[in-house]
């Protein structure tokens, strides 16, 4: 799949069903070559999946990374609201995600506003699954010792799409030896 990376050309984005023009090169692109870009347009790039995001409150903003070698994107609030030293709070983003099969949505606290505020996640990092399809929440935990006020637009997290391990758990009776066998906590040094 591909990622539009010109604002103002929909080539990638839309199925293609006949020959299209691309106003930003001004020139004629044919259905197939459309569809199989093997051409070199340096206003687009390849990307393996796509994420399909439903707005569900108009004051939603559409997830964006801040630069493009940006791991994460950002998660913005859809209200005002304030939160209070030592507490707990639930904030809405409007939005709701399908994740592909095989992968799942992590948010994690932006380390702005940790360092600044003191800011985390009440539950250390979110997990969306790929078979939820509700409103994705962001739990955020105050630790600072001030209150901390958003308006509706603000970043409160950001948000990475991992791949997951096809794996199968399997009850055995016995584990591989290994080096540090079953030394826990502090065991390879402080």
């Amino acid at each position: 799949m591909m990622r539009e990376t010109c604002k103002r050309c929909k080539y990638g984005v839309e199925i293609i069903r006949g020959d299209y023009k691309c106003e930003k090169q001004e020139i004629k692109i044919p259905r197939d070559e459309a569809l199989y870009p093997f051409r070199r347009c340096g206003y687009f790039e390849f990307k393996n999946s796509i994420i399909k995001i439903k707005r569900l409150h108009e004051n939603a903003e559409m997830p964006r990374r801040a630069t493009t070698e940006s791991a994460g994107f950002d998660l913005h609030c859809i209200e005002n609201f304030s939160i209070e030293p030592g507490e707990h709070k639930q904030v809405r983003t409007g939005l709701a995600f399908e994740i592909p099969k095989g992968h799942a949505m992590l948010v994690y606290a932006r380390s702005g506003m940790a360092r600044k505020y003191g800011l985390t996640l009440s539950n250390a990092v979110g997990v969306v699954d790929s078979d939820y399809r509700g409103e994705v929440m962001v739990l955020l935990y105050n630790s600072g010792s001030q209150r901390v006020s958003f308006r509706a637009g603000d970043r409160i997290a950001q948000a990475i799409i991992h791949k997951l391990p096809d794996i199968e758990l399997v009850e055995c009776e016995e584990l591989s030896e290994t080096e540090r066998g079953i030394g826990g906590f502090g065991s390879t040094g402080i």
